[in-house]
């Protein structure tokens, strides 16, 4: 079933009187509970593209379909609660909030929403990410692995309807990152969870349903490229 469906995305710049593309009438398709990696040099336009999709940056023009709902119909303060309650954002360096231990990191977003906590949701997220012997530990004293299994548990606690991942293997070791690969693919089945992650390594891509490349603002399917 499809969740997602973006047409004709663009964002342009104006640099030295010429308008650059950052994003380029992108149009593609995402299905309900599928995991998407995009891949692509740095300054391809795959960050503003994710961005976009968060409702962090306004495009130029074209549109994006979320759950039948085009998200840049709404007013600022709706766009804010729309971001809140729907959208699920995991970054490369964690965004932890040092003096607040695992588990108040975790339900932070939860709180902010004033909002009851699954407890048995929130049981099952932590045991899937192995977290659970964490919860009164501070994020200074876990290791990189640990912390961005953390922001993964905060990203999941509100049932996003779309989770967004810009980079987040890339400040961890080759070991690492695989782990947090592996575990994104398996909360995208365990939970139905709809993926989209923001990448540089191919082999950390590899772990997607779909791959997609982004070159110059453009974005083509990976296989259509072989």
């Amino acid at each position: 079933m499809e969740l997602l469906k973006v047409n004709e995305l663009t964002k342009t710049y104006v640099k030295k009187n010429k308008t650059v593309y950052a994003v380029d009438h992108v149009s593609f398709q995402v299905d309900k509970g599928s995991f998407i990696a995009i891949t692509g040099e740095s300054g391809s336009g795959k960050s503003t593209l994710l961005h976009m999709l968060a409702g962090l940056e306004i495009p130029t023009s074209g549109e994006i379909i979320l759950d039948k709902t085009n998200i840049y119909s709404f007013t600022e303060d709706q766009l804010t609660i729309f971001r809140r309650r729907q959208i699920g954002m995991v970054y490369q360096f964690y965004n932890l909030i040092p003096t607040l231990n695992v588990k108040e990191n975790i339900l932070l977003p939860i709180l902010l929403d004033h909002k009851e906590v699954d407890q048995n949701y929130f049981n099952q997220i932590i045991s899937t990410l192995h977290i659970e012997d964490e919860m009164e530990s501070y994020p200074n004293n876990l290791s990189g692995g640990q912390q961005q299994r953390v922001a993964v548990a905060r990203a999941l606690i509100h049932h996003p309807t779309l989770l967004l991942c810009d980079e987040p293997t890339g400040n961890l070791d080759s070991n690492r990152a695989h782990e947090i690969a592996d575990l994104l693919k398996l909360i995208s089945i365990k939970y139905d969870t709809t993926i989209i992650m923001i990448t540089h390594d191919m082999n950390i891509a590899m772990q997607a349903d779909d791959i997609y490349l982004m070159e110059q603002g453009k974005l083509s399917k990976f296989e259509d490229r072989l």
